[in-house]
């Protein structure tokens, strides 16, 4: 009867490494062939360098990598590569002892020079290491430096996906930012004019479902036409208008705009949704919003403002969801691609956000049906 082991280490972790050491020994064995010395010397050159690139090798990946570079300790990590150099430094000096021992000429001057000299100067002086340092760092800190390389490469694409995910997850913080009350307000409303039988109601639904379609499905492209993150909008304040009707006073001007345009999505959503919650719904008298986006070849300038009640108690505008914006931004733009300012006049009781930001200009897309079909002209 057999019983399965704890654990199992796969095949491949344990044939990869025991084939690149053997090539390694086998590099070694070759270069040291040239000097013309007997298979014995050869061997022991070349023995010598692979136990040292081994165990320099793992002492670097198990102990040096984790314990100090990831925690910033530098003078510890010199410090340990210094004890790897010295380690293989006493070994060799131990193999030059043994070849005078036992009288096996290796023809090479530099060992007689690091012999007599002695263990002090030989090793831990700088005579010795000016000798013996070229030699080191073609042999043992050739697999000391991939390991390093290796490690910078996987850290560079973890903290690239952690990046993506972050994103992603703060996508999808913007998309819940359509909030059920909204939702809730509008289905209502929506609900009262197929009752009353109001002809606007067909447009109401497409407009919801087009608003919902490029939320759940559209946005998750890192970029995506300009055309239809503002034709978004347009299905968003077409639903606004009909929730506040002749309440709010609500303006929007575009112009630039082409399909050739490219912008990262969901970026206007949050300040605009924050003219609706933070102004507006705290405003008592005639409330207003004004949306204006201009375009060019190679730059964007989005401004809203709108008012807040004289009484409303004061808060910073924004949230949660302006602080996604402010990183997204941060992470898919340079620090000169773009520029972000949001103000509150106490005089005026007006709020204003503006954000101009370089585009991106994409070739013109394939002809295909157009994913908005706004059923009104924006109210001006």
């Amino acid at each position: 009867m057999t019983y399965p082991l704890p654990f199992r280490i796969p095949r491949m972790q344990v044939v990869r490494p025991l084939l690149l050491w053997a090539l390694y020994i086998g590099f070694e064995y070759f270069t040291y062939s040239g000097w013309h010395k007997s298979p014995l010397l050869t061997w022991c050159f070349a023995l010598k360098d692979t136990v040292a690139a081994v165990v320099g090798f793992y002492f670097f990946s198990r102990i040096v990598l984790p314990r100090f570079v990831l925690q910033g300790r530098w003078l510890s990590t010199a410090l340990s590569l210094v004890a790897i150099y010295y380690c293989w430094a006493l070994a060799s000096y131990v193999l030059f002892l043994g070849f005078d021992y036992y009288q096996l000429d290796p023809k090479e001057s530099y060992i007689y020079r690091i012999l007599d000299k002695g263990i002090w100067v030989g090793v831990f002086s700088w005579y010795g290491v000016s000798i013996g340092l070229y030699d080191f760092s073609i042999t043992v800190m050739l697999p000391i430096f991939g390991r390093f390389l290796q490690f910078l490469l996987t850290t560079s694409n973890h903290t690239l996906r952690l990046q993506r995910e972050n994103l992603n997850l703060e996508v999808s913080f913007l998309k819940a930012q359509v909030n059920p009350h909204f939702l809730f307000n509008t289905l209502n409303n929506i609900y009262t004019m197929v009752v009353k039988q109001d002809e606007r109601a067909p447009d109401m639904v497409q407009h919801l479902s087009d608003l919902m379609h490029y939320t759940v499905y559209e946005s998750d492209a890192a970029l995506v036409p300009l055309t239809k993150e503002t034709a978004f909008l347009d299905a968003y304040l077409e639903l606004e208008r009909l929730r506040y009707g002749k309440k709010v006073r609500i303006t929007y001007q575009k112009s630039g705009i082409t399909d050739q345009q490219t912008i990262t999505p969901l970026l206007f959503f949050p300040f605009v949704e924050n003219a609706f919650k933070h102004g507006v719904d705290s405003s008592l008298d005639a409330s207003w919003v004004a949306i204006s986006l201009a375009a060019d070849a190679t730059q964007l300038r989005f401004e809203v403002s709108n008012s807040f009640s004289p009484t409303a108690t004061r808060r910073e505008f924004g949230g949660v969801g302006i602080d996604n914006v402010k990183k997204r931004l941060a992470l898919h733009y340079a620090p000169t691609e773009y520029d972000l300012t949001i103000t509150r006049d106490q005089e005026a009781y007006t709020y204003r956000v503006a954000l101009t930001i370089r585009l991106t200009s994409t070739a013109p897309p394939l002809a295909r049906p157009a994913l908005f079909f706004p059923r009104f002209a924006p109210a001006q």
